[in-house]
C-alpha cells in the first residue's frame, strides 16, 4: 500500500524525518525535546500546506511548558528508544543515535508516490535542520 498524506501516521513521519536527518548528519535531540515539539508545532499550524499529513490535525499541543508540547510526540520518541529502534546511550541521553542500516531500511520502506507528501517531508527536513542546529 502506498503511503499518502491521508494514511501516514505520526510514528512513520518521525521515523522518516529521523532517517533523513541522520543521512544529513544532523544531531537529533532526545533529552531536551523542546526542539522536536517546536518543529511539530510549526508544521501543525501550517493550515493549507500541500501534502500535510492528516495526523497533524489531531495533534494536541499544551502550554504547560515554556513551549508547545505534544504528549503523543513525547511518547513516540520515548517508545523508539525503549524498543531499541534508536539509541540514546550517550553520556546523558542527550541525543538520538540511529544506525545507518536502520535509516536506510526506514527510507526504503517508505513508498512516496504522493509528490505533495514528499515535498512536505522535504520542507520538514529543511525546517528541522534549522531547528536542531
Amino acid at each position: 500500500m502506498s503511503v499518502t498524506q491521508d494514511n501516514l501516521s505520526l510514528g512513520e513521519f518521525v521515523k522518516q524525518l529521523a532517517a533523513l536527518l541522520h543521512k544529513d548528519n544532523v544531531t537529533l535531540p532526545f533529552k531536551d525535546q523542546e526542539r522536536w515539539h517546536c518543529l511539530f508545532y510549526e508544521l501543525a499550524k501550517r493550515p493549507s500546506a500541500l501534502g500535510k499529513p492528516k495526523f497533524f490535525d489531531e495533534l494536541v499541543f499544551d502550554w504547560d511548558a515554556p513551549y508547545p508540547k505534544c504528549q503523543e510526540l513525547s511518547e513516540f520518541l520515548h517508545a523508539l528508544h525503549f524498543t531499541a529502534n534508536v539509541s540514546a546511550h550517550n553520556p546523558r541521553f542527550e541525543v538520538i543515535s540511529l544506525d545507518s542500516n536502520d535509516a536506510d531500511r526506514w527510507i526504503s520502506q517508505f513508498d512516496q508516490d504522493d509528490q505533495h507528501l514528499k515535498k512536505f517531508l522535504g520542507d520538514a527536513v529543511q525546517l528541522a535542520r534549522s531547528e536542531f542546529a
